[in-house]
């Protein structure tokens, strides 16, 4: 049976996220939904700007009848994504050509406004595929174990009497958390839908060759689980001694600032987050991830992994507000609140109400040290790795130790501390 999408959905979209998991959004998101005029498959297609970096776009191909001979088997409604990451990673990530997706999701469900797409988790022929790109495939950035729309679901809702699109993605949650918000956004139709020739076809994979200037160069995998072609943007250099101080502005909605130096002959990180405080009880908050972004399924049974990627799990925290002090945590939920832990060692510890109004907390903390490191024994705990990442946060605590919702002020990225440059943005600096 052959999907139709309704004509309204078709056109180019433009919003504001009003939820996003890398923290508030201020810049314009957009999305088109067109239809290949030969094959008639869908084709989803959105800019990737934000805070005024362009990080890259992504396509998402739904095929519109069903074909046993391409990817393992396509039913109509099934989804492929693909995508370009930049200046978020340390690398650009992407898909390739051939097979022509890494997570296919299927329709779950179609009304006359409204369509859901979950995660196929029962793609059998996804998970046996093993090619040059991919590692293990099985290692996707949802929690582990999880199943169908437990693992995501994406809606799309038109209003027809408004003219406008609801575009709801949630992901994975934790214990007594059904899901996790990932991006949320309502659109207002700016234009037609983008016009496409014969060559974009379900199945023609994901090769942007030419769309940002930016060649797709096929490379090797590494041997540690990387699944994605790369384009390395971080020029490796020898280590010196010299300590240098980097600042970066995190997020810039919500004003969250990252300052630090790396000392390789003390092996310490020397660490200051801050942001403007609505009130004493106002608390910042900073995760390590020394594994998070790892496709070793062995770090899945600790606590940590690609899996975690959007949930908290596997972080060591450390957390400060005036009334509280600086407290360190740890993550054990994919969603949820963190409990206290000794784990992380911390020095220097101090926490302050700036003049200029911000809640300012500074620390210092081994490159080697955590969960991981005090409970696996794990010589590869260093947050000095391709793998590392963090997630922060900003909230309001009227009970100083229990570290409260953060809603929306709160994030995640991949971090290099040694050469942030690689994929943090120039406008990005304090």
């Amino acid at each position: 049976m052959a999907l139709s999408l309704p004509e309204a959905f078709l056109g180019t979209w433009q919003g504001v996220p009003t939820f996003s998991m890398l923290g508030p959004w201020e810049t314009p998101f957009q999305l088109s939904i067109s239809q290949i005029p030969t094959s008639l498959d869908y084709l989803f297609e959105n800019e990737l700007n934000f805070e005024g970096v362009d990080m890259g776009f992504q396509r998402f191909y739904v095929s519109s009848t069903p074909d046993p001979s391409i990817d393992n088997g396509i039913l109509a409604g099934d989804l492929h994504y693909c995508g370009w990451l930049d200046k978020f990673t340390e690398s650009s990530e992407l898909t390739g050509s051939s097979p022509p997706r890494y997570n296919r999701f299927n329709l779950e469900s179609q009304t006359e406004n409204s369509l859901t797409f979950c995660y196929d988790s029962d793609d059998a022929g996804a998970m046996e595929i093993s090619v040059n790109r991919f590692y293990k495939l099985n290692m996707n950035p949802f929690m582990e174990g999880c199943s169908r729309c437990d693992c995501a679901n994406w809606t799309i809702t038109h209003n027809p009497e408004e003219d406008t699109l609801k575009s709801f993605l949630q992901m994975s949650g934790g214990e007594n958390h059904s899901h996790s918000k990932h991006l949320m956004v309502d659109l207002e139709r700016v234009g037609p839908p983008p016009v496409h020739d014969e060559t974009l076809v379900y199945g023609s994979g994901c090769d942007f060759t030419g769309k940002d200037r930016k060649p797709v160069e096929p490379v090797e995998v590494k041997k540690s689980g990387c699944p994605f072609l790369s384009q390395r943007l971080k020029v490796q250099e020898e280590k010196t001694k010299e300590v240098t101080e980097h600042c970066y502005i995190i997020n810039k909605a919500s004003d969250y600032h990252l300052t630090w130096s790396l000392s390789p002959v003390s092996s310490l990180l020397n660490v200051t987050i801050s942001a403007p405080a609505s009130s004493e009880s106002t608390w910042v908050a900073l995760g390590f991830r020394p594994k998070g972004r790892s496709y070793d399924e062995t770090y899945a049974e600790k606590l940590t992994s690609k899996h975690t990627n959007f949930g908290m799990l596997g972080a060591d925290i450390v957390v400060g507000s005036v009334g509280g002090g600086v407290r360190t945590m740890f993550a054990e939920l994919y969603t949820g609140p963190p409990v206290v832990s000794t784990d992380l060692e911390i020095n220097d510890e101090s926490v302050k109400l700036t003049n200029d109004g911000r809640l300012e907390v500074s620390f210092s903390r081994p490159l080697v040290s955590g969960n991981l490191f005090k409970t696996y024994a794990d010589e590869n705990a260093s947050i000095v790795s391709d793998d590392s990442d963090i997630i922060w946060a900003i909230g309001n605590d009227d009970n100083a130790g229990s570290c409260s919702y953060h809603d929306q002020n709160r994030g995640y990225r991949f971090i290099d501390w040694e050469n942030p440059e690689s994929h943090m943005d120039e406008s990005m600096k304090c």
